[in-house]
């Protein structure tokens, strides 16, 4: 049978033009039945003629069993691979050399330029060892046997189809290291471009490649925003034609771009650079041009990385669409800017940023570059938002730091910073997990502070809230609520419709203002260590006392028993300034609280009647002196049945006197046990104690039943105006680090004995001490105890007296030789035992002789019998 082929073919070949060659390469592999399916594949595409015509050529034919597993993989073999297998020109094996290319007799039209150059092959020697016979492969296929000589050519018998090349991009697509590089053309939309039947030369960044741009950028590269940058870096990696390592001459050239701008090449000893980046792969066969896969991305000067580029890589669109809708591009536009960005990303952003203005976004820009590690638990940072409400000054934003774990979680007025920080020319993206919201107005940021509920509602009382909204550049020193309960009764008064309370109420909340007459905002960053005066907007000066992290704020002229406030809540940032939390209420010093207004606020009515009826008003107004007051509530009266002697002066003014300690003020404190006159007399003392198990306080005549103990249920200090005497005066101004010299810093002129503060104090008792209200039994008990001592002493002593005789008695007895006679019937029995059978010891010693008149009880011999003797 294919004896039969080969006539057949011979009979078609002599049809054909006469050529001189008598024996063709058809001719060659005809010949051996192994290459019968390439005769049938070469007939059905009509391709025996072509290779018989060939003046020269050279072929390389695959095997039956190459045909066999190409059909295993594939359907059918075209005319274009066929000819793929065909060289025109004689191609002997010793030409042969590694990363050659020869050019095929497969030409499609336009592919590799208008010359009709045919597709190339690549020969390739693994291994390749010189003076050896070696493996040669062409197209990836293996030669198996070489050199078949042929009238017109050669013949080389291959392992393998060789197939013919696909486009670049099919290529890529079938290179492993570059399906990435794919993905991002074709996201430009660049795929297109690639396949059209033009030729180009691709300058291919790996995978790995790929990762020495970040993720941002390439993340920006791939969004439709980065599409025109990502067409322009692309052309700047496409040739326009045909570019083989074997084309480009020694040393240093260029290499013109799509893009336009040239790239650098230099080849030396093989070593292949490209804008220095190293070719890692040449020649990577496309049918439309070659691929050299590059070390890096060639990324030309015409793009430029700005913040807005990576904001859009860190799907941060919906922030950069709004700040160049309000015209606030050139903070993410310019490259050459420096600015810390805090951005949220689109999914947290899209509802609250879709109307955010100008004011808004400017709260999300830090001039200058700041690093998260230089982040401080508190800090606050000046943003781009200047307002009006803040005298034309910068807004701040306020760091927060908190261990989670292992971990720092860092917030930017509460909202989360997400992962690290991100680089690009001058400035800092910091992720957010939401947008920055807005400092509230002052009153509404009050509102929101449970603790200082107390705060607002003495704001309202004293009708200043409207005041202190409209107010700019404000440093409010707002007493938390356990301020205000520390007051006690004071607090009362404050808060209550009395005659001068809401006056007062007044003073002590101005006193906690510094508004805008100094034009700045005082953040307990600037505040200089040390003591600082401030004047507030009462008028009065208030005392800053900065020690380390602890900060103090206190009435500048201090009054006994006046306790300082410490900053436990700072910068509260508000819409025209900033809210501390303070611990302890500042009384202002042009403020009188007299004990009048005290009694007022603890609601004694009775008791003051009863000063009242007893002449004694001048207690209340007197600040010649200290008292302190033991007032007694009004059920305290009525519990006492004494609400028909109120109108007794002689009664009431006795009475009065009692709950009076004059020129002392009584403290509460844990180690109090004092007695003290009262102002009845100086035998009329009264105790005060504390209750260590209650945690309470106690006051009693001294001498009474504890039954008749009063609790004190609360207190209240009074508060006098503090005289001008000019011991305040004089003080040098000083400048505060990042002030003005509106502030004032000197040291507090001290009181001298002279100019003594008199004040006085109320304690709310809940019952009434009277005179004579004694225990009748307390001098009687201790006397009673103390015979009781002196007779349990006594009995004692007698008793250790009667314990001592009797040991010395015994003691004596034992030194005369008295041995105790036995009293039990087993003790005598014992003894006659023993002398009715002496043992054989004494009857030896029985035999000696013993010394005249000399005479001993033998062992055994009772002392009874001795005795006898």
């Amino acid at each position: 049978m294919l004896t039969l082929v080969a006539t057949i073919l011979v009979t078609f070949s002599s049809l054909a033009p006469s050529v001189d060659a008598t024996k063709t390469v058809i001719d060659v592999v005809s010949s051996d039945p192994g290459f019968s399916r390439l005769i049938k594949e070469l007939q059905k595409h009509r391709l025996i003629p072509d290779l018989n015509n060939r003046e020269a050529c050279t072929f390389f034919a695959p095997t039956n069993d190459a045909f066999l597993q190409w059909d295993k993989e594939h359907r059918s073999v075209d005319k274009d691979m066929l000819l793929y297998h065909i060289l025109p020109e004689r191609m002997p094996s010793d030409s042969f050399k590694n990363a050659m290319l020869l050019e095929t007799a497969l030409v499609k039209d336009g592919y590799l330029g208008d010359n009709q150059e045919g597709q190339r092959v690549a020969v390739s020697k693994p291994g390749w060892i010189p003076g050896r016979r070696n493996k040669i492969l062409v197209g990836n296929a293996e030669l198996l046997k070489v050199d078949w000589a042929a009238d017109n050519g050669v013949v080389h018998v291959v392992s393998r189809l060789m197939v013919p090349p696909v486009d670049l991009v099919d290529t890529m697509l079938a290179h492993a290291d570059l399906k990435e590089l794919y993905n991002i053309i074709h996201a430009a939309g660049l795929d297109t471009l690639l396949r059209r039947h033009r030729t180009f030369t691709l300058f291919a960044p790996s995978s790995n490649a790929l990762e020495k741009l970040s993720q941002v950028q390439r993340q920006y590269l791939s969004h439709p925003q980065g599409h025109d940058d990502l067409r322009i870096t692309i052309q700047h990696h496409i040739h326009k034609g045909a570019l083989y390592q074997e084309d480009v001459q020694q040393g240093s050239s260029s290499i013109s771009t799509l893009e336009g701008q040239e790239l650098a090449t230099s080849l030396e000893d093989g070593h292949w650079m490209v804008d220095n980046s190293e070719i890692r792969q040449s020649d990577v066969l496309a049918s439309n041009g070659v691929i050299h896969v590059v070390s890096r991305p060639l990324l030309p000067t015409s793009l430029v990385w700005t913040p807005a580029k990576y904001l859009i890589g860190l799907n941060s669109t919906q922030f950069v669409e709004r700040l160049r809708q309000v015209g606030l591009n050139h903070y993410i536009d310019d490259p050459e800017a420096s600015y810390t960005i805090f951005a949220p990303r689109d999914s947290e952003s899209d509802l609250m940023l879709e109307d955010a203005d100008a004011d808004t976004l400017l709260y999300h820009i830090v001039p200058g570059r700041k690093q998260v590690y230089n982040f401080q638990d508190g800090q606050l940072l000046e943003t781009e938002l200047v307002t009006e409400e803040l005298n034309g000054r910068a807004q701040r934003s306020k760091v927060s730091i908190r261990q989670d774990h292992r971990s720092s979680v860092v917030t930017i007025n509460g909202a989360e910073i997400e992962g690290a920080p991100v680089q690009v020319g001058r400035s800092l993206i910091y992720t957010v997990a939401r947008p920055l919201t807005l400092p509230l107005s002052l009153m509404n940021a009050l509102k929101q502070q449970d603790v200082l509920s107390g705060f607002t509602q003495a704001l309202k009382i004293a009708g200043l809230s409207r005041r202190i909204s409209d107010a700019r550049s404000v440093t409010v020193f707002a007493p938390s609520n356990a301020a205000w309960q520390d007051l006690g009764v004071v607090n009362n008064f404050l808060r209550s419709d009395h005659n001068g309370s809401l006056k007062a109420l007044e003073a002590v909340v101005r006193y906690t203002i510094v508004d805008a007459q100094y034009d700045h905002v005082l953040y307990t960053a600037d505040m200089a260590s040390g003591r600082s005066v401030v004047k507030t907007s009462l008028g009065d000066d208030i005392v800053i006392d900065k020690k380390g992290d602890a900060i103090y704020v206190k009435a500048a002229q201090e009054q006994a028993g006046q306790v300082s406030g410490q900053l436990t809540g700072k910068d509260l940032l508000v819409e025209s300034g900033v809210v501390h939390t303070v611990s302890a209420v500042s009384l202002p010093p042009s403020l009188s609280i007299t004990l009048y207004n005290v009694l007022q606020g603890a609601n004694t009515t009775n008791f003051l009647r009863s000063i009242q009826t007893s002449n004694l008003g001048r207690l209340l107004t007197d600040w010649d002196q200290d008292f302190t007051i033991f007032a007694p509530t009004d059920q305290a009266f009525e519990e006492a049945n004494l609400q028909g002697s109120l109108n007794d002066a002689d009664f009431m003014s006795r009475l009065v006197r009692l709950h009076v300690v004059p020129g002392k003020l009584m403290e509460l404190n844990k180690d109090n046990d004092e007695e003290e006159p009262s102002l009845l007399n100086r035998d009329a003392l009264l105790s005060l104690r504390r209750h260590r198990i209650r945690q309470t306080f106690g006051v009693r005549v001294k001498g009474a039943a504890f039954n008749k103990e009063a609790t004190i249920v609360n207190h209240g200090r009074a508060h006098p105006a503090w005289r001008d005497d000019g011991e305040y005066e004089d003080r040098q101004a000083q400048p505060v680090r990042g002030q003005g010299a509106s502030w004032r810093q000197a040291p507090l002129a001290m009181m001298v004995d002279d100019n003594k503060q008199f004040s006085g104090v109320v304690y709310v008792i809940d019952r009434v001490l009277l005179p004579g209200d004694s225990d009748p039994l307390h001098n009687a008990w201790f006397w009673i105890c103390l015979v009781l001592l002196a007779l349990l002493g006594t009995i004692g002593i007698c008793a250790l007296t009667v314990l001592s005789m009797h040991a010395l008695v015994q003691e004596l007895r034992q030194i005369e030789g008295y041995i105790p006679v036995p009293t039990t019937n087993r003790e005598l029995l014992e003894e006659e035992a023993s002398v009715q059978t002496p043992s054989p010891e004494t009857n030896l010693n029985n035999n000696t002789e013993e010394a005249p008149g000399a005479h001993a009880p033998e062992e055994g011999e009772s002392a009874q019998a001795h005795t006898n003797e």
